[in-house]
């Protein structure tokens, strides 16, 4: 029984085999050969489950390219879950509960588009992240890059976090200026960028929310313990 998070209910969950086993696609969805054949030693299969979370129960199909040579065959690649991809795939939409909503909103956004592989998307959720947090700041004037640098100036942001907000705007600029012809974002950067988007909520907003609660936590028991001796 295949396990995964269920892309419709983001619970993760056994999922319910539907048919006797996986059925082979047609060779136009297969790997292609380096003379632009399908290759047969990968071909592609597909099987239809039910998620099992009882609030849910919706369906969901699996599909896989399985070397045909592969050890246990293809009931096994799809008993065992290995390698598996889902569609609806499972959307990853993290939380920033110290961060002002919009900002957050967008943020999480980013994240849900990187866990669906659209990398253009995401990155350029992030610099937008990047540039509402300048203004939230009061930084309103300028391109982008001068708004950076003034998070810096001002403290909101160390210099290492300035380079990381500088990387992801030009991550953001490739994809708003850039010709879609060109090469395509790589999975390794658009995830790296999002990694620097949440390098730089976690310093302006985050870290020092967390600070504020454990100095306000510390403060309230020195309170009452000075209560208690004065009482007793």
């Amino acid at each position: 029984m295949a396990s995964t998070i269920c892309g419709w209910c983001g619970t993760r969950v056994h999922m319910q085999a539907l048919t006797t086993g996986p059925i082979q696609l047609p060779p136009s969805t297969w790997k292609r050969t380096a003379w632009g054949s399908p290759d047969t030693d990968w071909p592609v299969y597909t099987r239809a489950y039910q998620c099992a979370n009882e609030e849910c129960q919706r369906l969901s199909i699996a599909w896989a390219s399985v070397y045909s040579g592969a050890r246990g065959g293809v009931n096994e690649a799809f008993d065992t879950g290995r390698d598996l991809q889902w569609e609806p795939a499972a959307v990853s939409r993290p939380d920033f509960p110290d961060v002002p909503a919009q900002i957050a909103d967008t943020a999480s956004e980013a994240h849900a588009c990187l866990s669906i592989s659209a990398y253009r998307g995401a990155v350029a959720l992030a610099r937008a992240v990047v540039e509402a947090t300048a203004k939230d700041k009061g930084i309103i004037k300028g391109q982008l890059v001068q708004k950076i640098d003034k998070l810096a100036e001002q403290g909101h942001i160390r210099d290492d976090t300035r380079r990381f907000a500088h990387e992801v705007r030009e991550g953001g600029n490739e994809i708003a200026h850039g010709d879609l012809a060109d090469e395509r974002m790589p999975a390794e950067d658009a995830k790296a960028i999002i990694e620097l988007m949440d390098e730089i909520l976690q310093e302006v907003y985050q870290g020092r929310a967390k600070f504020e609660r454990l100095r306000a936590s510390r403060l309230e028991r020195e309170q009452r313990n000075k209560d208690a001796k004065a009482g007793a």
